[in-house]
């Protein structure tokens, strides 16, 4: 855990704005209250019917997120507004359209197209396909996107093995599951969105009970490596290479607002983890630390769901 430390005594040691980081915690907060008091996602940018312009105005409230934290930060950087990097804009905002389609499923309205309407099960196998629909809208694209362009080389979004410690996380992942149980029996609406397989709508899928739950729980945990590659992997470790460590507040914000629609309190325990991974990813260059600590958490809450309702 003293590797954990230092990265974050470094954080808070090199150039830290105590103003920027609060006023920015200050949008956060006031953006996820208005969401949850309002209705502010479910009414104006959940996308429905795989609607282009659904995808637009989904892309406008994730590129809300990112801008308004870059201004906080150029409004207290002293010297050269490093934030304001005419790259880092292009790229974040790009990436941020990677999220908007993958987030809306705007895409799955080709893939679907794979699996055979007649097919006993239909419902189960769209769900396995659209959380491994990531592939197509965020992974892939960044792929070219580090082939195309010379400036993530060679670190591969933090994909590289070179000198992954791994144990760390481990530790960190023992003392999260509890705590993560211990939330799921406290809180009352858990089960209405946990767990996310459904024992109902996939009963006609022609597979055994538990194959159809490990193929479900793999797909599902596949969507986490792609989360974790965007918004560690490529909004953290690659697009520092512009603004440094300026590069983790915007991600952090646009993290938040990738929760609306999911319980409240995961939507702001999501500023506060995604905080520490963004963190824990720059100063390591890596992301499997992040990514091991998230499908621990994702499937632990998968789990915990399973036995409330058993």
């Amino acid at each position: 855990m003293k590797i954990f430390l230092s990265y974050f005594k470094d954080y808070f040691k090199d150039n830290f704005s105590l103003k920027a980081h609060l006023l920015i915690g200050l949008f956060i907060a006031i953006c996820i209250y208005a969401n949850y008091q309002y209705e502010v996602y479910p009414k104006y940018f959940r996308v429905k019917n795989y609607s282009e312009l659904g995808v637009i105005k989904l892309w406008g409230m994730f590129a809300f997120a990112f801008i308004v934290p870059l201004l906080i930060m150029a409004v207290f950087q002293k010297e050269k507004k490093t934030i304001l990097n005419k790259h880092y804009l292009i790229f974040g905002l790009l990436g941020l359209f990677f999220v908007s389609l993958d987030s809306s499923y705007y895409t799955l309205k080709f893939v679907k197209q794979l699996i055979p309407y007649d097919i006993e099960g239909f419902s189960f196998y769209q769900s396995c396909l659209s959380n491994v629909n990531s592939l197509f809208t965020i992974m892939i694209p960044v792929f070219i996107v580090y082939y195309i362009v010379s400036y993530f080389k060679p670190e591969l979004y933090g994909l590289k093995l070179n000198g992954v410690n791994i144990k760390p996380y481990l530790v960190l992942v023992a003392i999260m599951l509890p705590i993560v149980y211990i939330s799921a029996v406290t809180q009352e609406d858990f089960t209405k969105y946990y767990p996310s397989y459904s024992f109902n709508r996939f009963q006609e899928a022609n597979l055994s009970e538990v194959s159809k739950i490990a193929l479900f729980e793999f797909c599902y945990g596949f969507d986490f490596i792609s989360v974790e590659l965007m918004f560690r992997g490529f909004m953290v470790v690659a697009l520092s290479r512009f603004v440094g460590k300026d590069a983790i507040l915007p991600m952090v914000a646009c993290y938040a607002f990738l929760h609306f629609g999911k319980p409240m309190v995961e939507t702001i325990g999501s500023v506060f983890g995604g905080f520490g991974l963004g963190i824990l990813a720059y100063k390591s260059r890596n992301i499997y630390g992040g990514l091991i600590v998230h499908l621990a958490v994702a499937w632990g809450m998968e789990l915990s769901a399973f036995i409330l309702i058993s």
